[in-house]
């Protein structure tokens, strides 16, 4: 894997809209050394999977407060078109290709500069919200609390409607010219979100890392107060940098979101702010259109059943073989230049899962949700144990081992001792018989590795009528 200045392939030739960046390569011992911590990383993190078995447990909870026009269920439907030479920018004609309304579309836009209205006025004629990733190309020095970030909050404002502000992403690499300071950024950040806030409440801030370098990417995080949605931009390609020795094309996109969905998707919605699948890589000359097709159906259908807290997603459709600067054409990202890959696109985002249109701000009401564990279960002889550890976060419960009970809010659960393991010194329970104890309803999905456990229907219905009264 190639990291730093020269970052992963396929993001070399992605910024040329509005922007000009430097591709300095990184000194190789920098390299050397981010490449070990990555790895370290990933070998870390492969460990509590393994002791799991492969199992992934989804449970709900219903004491969760919607984000900023949050939809309580399914996830927005997104693209990137301002540079498809198909649709020439066409939200109606990409939506027609691609057999479904799409709720947003982004365009890149350097700081400094005001969002084009043209542009602006033809994605809310197509009733999409605009998502704007803003980027202070020359430093975070020119961010100010000035005209200009009044002008284009107010501009942002006059959308009257939902806008998505993808300020400085990708901050965690140093390709970046607003990177290498967390403390700077983070004051930046919260300036420009203050600002916000004060002249267009309707604009959601989202915070975008990239998929690498991993070990930076909490150094520039401004804190729950400050941030709407959290976001990652993820491509899967066949080979990092343009180098033949570096393939990539074993890379699960699914894998490649579970760091950021994992650390953050417990208290904010996420947003895949950029996703691209190669189809075509100069690299070795070659089409590679059952990559491409696999990679799109295996992410978009991953989301739905796995990755509940995926809220809004946007594909990145663009050919680089022709719009990219000389030096960065290597990929063929366009989904409407092939139909193979089109078709594959349009059965992927086919289910009612996939919002077409963006909902009201229900930001602050309670909802249901679906969660997942993030540790402390395995698997024995089949059987899917949870360890006491996780019961507080995830259920709000703990073990009271000398009564022989778990205590909760206003309640005392009894439970058996001889139904429950002790591994590893934790008290764990079995699956089964912690969702009898706690009232949840039990599903097993995918040869039993997806658990999934849900309040019954009638708690759940009972929220639903309290937060139409309240609403009401």
């Amino acid at each position: 894997m190639g990291f730093g200045k020269r970052r992963i392939e396929n993001m070399q030739e992605k910024h040329y809209t509005d922007i000009t960046t430097s591709m300095e390569d990184m000194p190789l011992k920098r390299k050397i050394l981010t490449v070990i911590l990555a790895i370290a990383l990933a070998l870390a993190m492969a460990v509590p999977a393994a002791l799991a078995g492969s199992v992934r447990i989804l449970y709900e909870r219903d004491d969760y407060q919607l984000a900023k026009y949050e939809p309580e269920k399914g996830t927005y439907l997104g693209a990137y078109i301002v540079q498809d030479v198909i649709t020439n920018d066409d939200p109606v004609l990409f939506n027609e290709m691609t057999g479904k309304t799409h709720a947003s579309f982004f365009r890149y836009v350097g700081y400094g500069r005001m969002v084009p209205q043209d542009w602006l006025d033809k994605v809310i004629a197509a009733g999409a919200a605009p998502h704007i990733a803003l980027e202070p190309n020359n430093g975070l020095e020119e961010v100010q609390d000035d005209a200009y970030l009044r002008d284009l909050a107010r501009q942002l404002a006059s959308v009257e409607g939902p806008v998505f502000l993808r300020y400085a992403s990708e901050m965690n690499g140093d390709w970046a010219a607003y990177s290498g300071d967390p403390e700077l950024f983070v004051e930046k950040w919260k300036l420009v979100h203050g600002v916000m806030r004060e002249e267009a409440p309707n604009v959601m801030m989202v915070w975008t890392v990239f998929t690498f370098p991993q070990n930076a990417i909490l150094w520039y995080y401004p804190g729950d107060d400050y941030v709407d949605w959290v976001g990652v931009n993820i491509y899967n390609v066949v080979y990092h940098n343009n180098n033949l020795n570096h393939r990539a094309d074993h890379q699960d996109p699914l894998e490649l979101l579970d760091y950021v969905y994992d650390t953050f998707s417990h208290r904010k919605p996420i947003q895949i702010s950029e996703y691209g699948a190669t189809h075509y890589t100069t690299t070795d000359e070659t089409e590679y259109v059952d990559f491409a097709v696999e990679k799109i159906s295996r992410l978009y259908s991953g989301l739905i059943s796995k990755y509940p807290r995926v809220k809004s997603i946007f594909y990145f459709n663009t050919n680089n073989l022709v719009n990219a600067p000389l030096g960065r054409r290597i990929n063929d990202y366009s989904i409407t230049n092939h139909e193979v890959v089109l078709e594959a696109y349009r059965q992927a985002v086919a289910p009612d899962h996939y919002l077409t249109s963006m909902g009201p701000d229900l930001e602050g009401t309670r909802s249901v949700q679906l969660f997942h564990l993030r540790s402390g279960f395995y698997k024995d002889n089949g059987t899917t144990l949870v360890s006491s550890a996780v019961l507080p976060e995830a259920f709000g419960v703990r073990t009271d081992w000398h009564r022989s009970v778990l205590v909760g809010d206003d309640m005392l659960i009894p439970f058996e001792r001889s139904r429950v393991v002790v591994h590893q010194g934790r008290s764990h329970f079995p699956v089964r018989y912690l969702a009898d104890l706690l009232g949840y309803e039990l599903t097993y999905r995918d040869q039993k590795k997806l658990v999934i456990l849900t309040l019954p229907a009638s708690l759940t219905d009972a929220l639903e009528e309290t937060d139409d009264s309240e609403r009401n």
